[in-house]
């Protein structure tokens, strides 16, 4: 494929014509014969010096940059071979690319497990190709052809780069060799999730082993804590994987001094009522005060959905959030650390692998998606579910049209205000302090205060969240007394859909005390109005 060309190089190479249309002839006048292919190179040269400094000028002095991340569908049937499913995914990949371009995109970010499935062991090695060492040595598959001929996965990205000018953070399966190494499986190699990034010119940038596997057992997890951090030219950032956003590192990284962001690669699953995709990629971007980046795979039976572009204080920039089966490409302005606010001009497009469409329908859930009440998913392309967080609150029923009311759990104390038109669905305020168990094999600690919609299941009067809401709340007023160091807001409203930042704010005193005040006169249908805390310091050390 051929490299994209842009207007402005062309329109300096005019200004550059009619510059030396004017000048060579009056330099070449007094000038000997001799030295008349001197000058005219000395001209060239400096005026070629100049467009590009000028044009690389304007391009540094822009207050923002535009990014993409890509909801892929993945394609995979029972009967495909691994090649096929490969080249069939990457498809839609460089459509995505494309697009991704013709919009005016600086980087894409595309999912994790998007090319390739998760699986066992044995199964996944005809996926896997060795990544080299981009630190060792240049590493540029889509220009060294004949040695990653037969790595199909490097080769495209490295040219889907490369042919869009594009940086291209994706995820893939790395495989080293491993025989003299103390660790070393039976099989002789280790089986990493790898994160790759690719400059604009399809050179190999960055590897990155992911470092919280959550039940891929068929790879082994990152030697030691890798170096997850990357300079483009607008900006320095870094990469993770999906089930990293639960952990401490991630989060330290995205607040260190000189990271303009992360972007994350994700197949990760909706979990009501705090971790809702999009609502849980908002809040962790606010309580960080970091931009994130997130593309999320688009399987709804299988829980997983929701991607977008969130910058700390300003919430989401656009984001995606249905289960409709499609390949969807958002795409936003980002403004640069210290920049002042600017439109995002944000947009979605449904990506198909040679053509492409622009979106624009409204996100239409159905009322419930609990795994609890519908079982698994007959169709997991558009048959929506999800499952809840495996946390035990202190509830308390709202019974009142307005009031305050609290609850506490293990020294956390959560306190809400609130104003509605009329209680016409079942809320509760939850508390809970202690250790979350992620469906039994890892764990972490968590502070929550949730307000949510909510309704009884067997013995319990809140057990599932559905999706869509009756009451109209004008205002809320949730609060805590928080020991941990991160706390994520979030509020979303009936549909699941995350609410404007304009109607709401989240403040932390000195005592701790964290909060989040929705106000809004003519009312919301609220569903969720949250505030996660994420106390790092207490958790168990992490185990595969």
């Amino acid at each position: 494929m051929s490299r994209i060309e842009y207007p402005l190089p062309f329109v300096c190479l005019d200004i550059q014509l009619l510059t030396a249309s004017i000048w060579i002839p009056v330099l070449l006048r007094s000038l000997r014969p001799k030295r008349v292919m001197t000058a005219m190179d000395n001209v060239v040269l400096v005026l070629s010096l100049v467009c590009f400094v000028t044009f690389s000028t304007a391009e540094s002095h822009l207050d923002y940059y535009t990014a993409a991340v890509f909801e892929h569908a993945k394609i995979r049937t029972p009967n495909d071979s691994a090649s096929s499913i490969i080249q069939r995914n990457l498809r839609f990949y460089f459509s995505a690319a494309n697009e991704a371009k013709s919009q005016g995109a600086d980087v894409i970010v595309f999912p994790e497990y998007g090319i390739i499935p998760p699986g066992k062991r044995d199964e996944l090695k005809k996926f896997l190709e060795y990544i080299p060492d981009p630190k060792e040595s240049r590493v540029n598959p889509c220009e060294q052809n004949d040695a990653y001929s037969s790595r199909p996965i490097l080769n495209t990205l490295s040219c889907m780069a490369k042919a869009n000018s594009i940086f291209v953070v994706a995820n893939m399966g790395d495989i080293q060799k491993c025989e003299n190494d103390l660790r070393c499986p039976e099989d002789g190699v280790f089986q990493f999730n790898a994160n790759v990034v690719f400059d604009r010119d399809g050179t190999l940038v960055l590897k990155y082993h992911k470092e919280h596997l959550n039940f891929e057992f068929g790879m082994d997890l990152a030697r030691e804590q890798q170096d997850s951090t990357f300079e483009t030219d607008f900006g320095t950032f870094a990469t993770y994987n999906c089930f990293d956003i639960d952990f401490q590192r991630m989060s330290e990284v995205a607040r260190s001094p000189g990271i303009d962001g992360i972007m994350l690669t994700a197949i990760y699953g909706n979990r009501a009522p705090l971790k809702t995709t999009v609502q849980f990629w908002e809040a962790w971007a606010l309580g960080n005060n970091a931009t994130l980046l997130v593309a999320n795979l688009q399987m709804p039976g299988d829980l997983s959905m929701g991607s977008g572009i969130f910058h700390g204080e300003n919430g989401a920039l656009g984001y995606t959030f249905n289960p409709d089966g499609l390949s969807k490409l958002v795409v936003a302005r980002v403004p640069k650390l210290k920049s002042p606010e600017i439109s995002p001009e944000s947009n979605i497009t449904v990506i198909y692998p040679d053509y492409s469409v622009n979106w624009n329908m409204t996100t239409d859930l159905p009322a419930e998606c609990s795994l609890k009440l519908l079982n698994q998913s007959n169709d997991i392309s558009t048959d929506y579910r999800c499952t809840e967080e495996n946390i035990t609150f202190s509830f308390v029923p709202l019974k009142e049209s307005s009031g305050h009311i609290e609850t506490c759990h293990n020294g956390l104390c959560c306190a809400l205000d609130y104003q509605t038109k009329g209680l016409n669905d079942q809320f509760f305020l939850g508390a809970f302090s202690g250790m979350y168990s992620h469906f039994g094999r890892y764990f972490w600690c968590e502070e929550d205060c949730v307000l949510a919609r909510c309704d009884p299941f067997g013995d319990s009067p809140c057990a599932t969240y559905p999706t869509k809401s009756l009451t109209v709340f004008e205002h809320v007023h949730l609060s805590g007394n928080f020991s941990s160091e991160v706390v994520y807001p979030s509020v979303l409203e009936s549909g699941s859909k995350l609410v404007s930042r304009t109607e709401w704010r989240h403040q932390r005193s000195n005592q701790n005390e964290t909060s989040v005040i929705f106000q809004n006169g003519h009312g919301r249908n609220l569903l969720v109005v949250g505030l996660k805390g994420r106390c790092f310091e207490r958790d168990p050390p992490y185990q595969q």
